[in-house]
């Protein structure tokens, strides 16, 4: 079979594809499993930790990454490295959020037992109201969207944009609530063009 001829049409459609999914999830999600996300990060005493496997555990990463820029220390915990040690590293003051489109990861659901088991709070961030997941965190986060950006509605795309898009939503929600600066934004930003642009705003 001779390959697909691909146009620019093709690309225009995923990203639009994309880019409707965000504002079928903004238009759907529970604002009030929202701001219970919202509050257990905001408030929480310990680390906010984060893990997921596969794509899940790629979005984990940026996640984490995004809630340190904004100084809500957190780190990305290995699904594979948890019951071989690593999940020493949760305690009591912590929150586990959890990312499993089916809720019912294998991987990720021994992390949950790990983290229930030294009394962390769980955020479990999932499509499915009835998963594992779901029925064993103190607070869900359904993400639920319309379509993949895939022709078989199959591979991890949409989905994992809008995890990340609704993570990054709640991460600038923390940082206007605790009116963050930009000058406490430099002090652990200094590099790159970020940092220039921030050293001269704060300059000015």
């Amino acid at each position: 079979m001779a390959e697909k001829q691909i146009k620019s049409a093709d690309f225009e459609d995923i990203i639009t594809k994309e880019g409707n999914t965000l504002k079928y999830v903004a238009a759907n999600i529970d604002y009030n499993q929202v701001l219970q996300v919202f509050n257990l990060i905001k408030n929480c005493q310990g680390k906010v930790i984060i893990s997921g496997c596969g794509t899940s555990g790629m979005a984990a990463k940026k996640i984490a990454h995004t809630l340190n820029v904004i100084e809500q220390p957190a780190l990305y915990l290995s699904p594979a490295d948890t019951p071989h040690g690593g999940g020493g590293v949760v305690s009591q003051n912590d929150v586990v959020i959890l990312i499993s489109k089916g809720g019912q990861t294998e991987e990720i659901n021994k992390v949950l037992e790990i983290s229930k088991s030294r009394q962390a709070k769980i955020i479990g961030v999932t499509e499915k109201a009835d998963s594992f997941l779901a029925q064993n965190s103190e607070c869900i986060l359904q993400v639920i969207v319309d379509q993949e950006a895939d022709d078989f509605h199959m591979m991890a795309t949409s989905s994992t944009l809008a995890v990340i898009s609704v993570f990054d939503a709640i991460s600038v929600m923390i940082a206007r609530s605790k009116h963050y600066s930009q000058k406490e934004f430099l002090k652990i930003h200094p590099g790159g063009e970020v940092g220039q642009k921030l050293k001269y705003n704060v300059g000015k």
